[in-house]
């Protein structure tokens, strides 16, 4: 005849991280004390990210500041810090703010300004000679010219550009989608303006 052992009845005890039973105050009290201190990591993760994104957009402005210069190209720009996140819960229950272990940026890159770094003649060698790009406005009918401008005085027998669609936000008059003709005018230093013609 077959004998089988009984199962040990199941322990439903609360007990603490040294074994010991909890008493219902005590298992109501950790279950607090967890609450808690979840709470405060997660506040705590929140400002640790907003102070980590506030010194990356440092950077990434000052570095700008350097691109828009010509002081250096725009080819590394400054990569964003991994955020913290809550760990999950510990041995003892608690849950800590934690580097990503996926490694998630903190926040996405800023636009990336346009490279001023090159000289007109490396910029020509890329686009090509005689490409008119026009800038913002500075006064009136007066326009700057843009980073990737090519154009120049000899570039047609009046100096004029052929009809040019500005990009938005260039300012001025010409700033509506709709073509315009420019005239170049050269400059004892730097690259020179554009007249708004037509």
């Amino acid at each position: 005849m077959s004998t089988s052992t009984a199962s040990p009845p199941f322990d439903s005890t609360v007990r603490d991280s040294s074994g010991a039973p909890l008493t219902a105050t005590d298992a109501t009290s950790q279950a607090s004390a967890w609450a808690n201190q979840l709470q405060s990591s997660t506040i705590m993760a929140a400002q640790l990210n907003n102070n980590l994104k506030s010194i990356y957009l440092t950077a990434f402005n000052n570095w700008c500041i350097s691109v828009n210069a010509g002081r250096v190209s725009n080819a590394n720009p400054p990569a964003p810090p991994v955020r913290y996140v809550v760990s999950s819960p510990d041995a003892h229950g608690y849950q800590w703010p934690i580097i990503d272990p996926a490694g998630t940026p903190v926040c996405d890159i800023p636009p990336i300004p346009a490279d001023h770094s090159l000289s007109q003649a490396q910029i020509a060698a890329q686009i090509g000679p005689n490409v008119a790009d026009v800038g913002h406005n500075i006064s009136g009918n007066w326009y700057a010219c843009g980073a990737k401008n090519t154009f120049n005085a000899s570039s047609t027998p009046d100096s004029k550009t052929p009809p040019i669609v500005l990009t938005s936000g260039s300012g001025g008059p010409a700033d509506n989608g709709l073509p315009h003709i420019f005239q170049f005018y050269a400059a004892p230093v730097g690259p020179g303006w554009y007249l708004l013609i037509s």
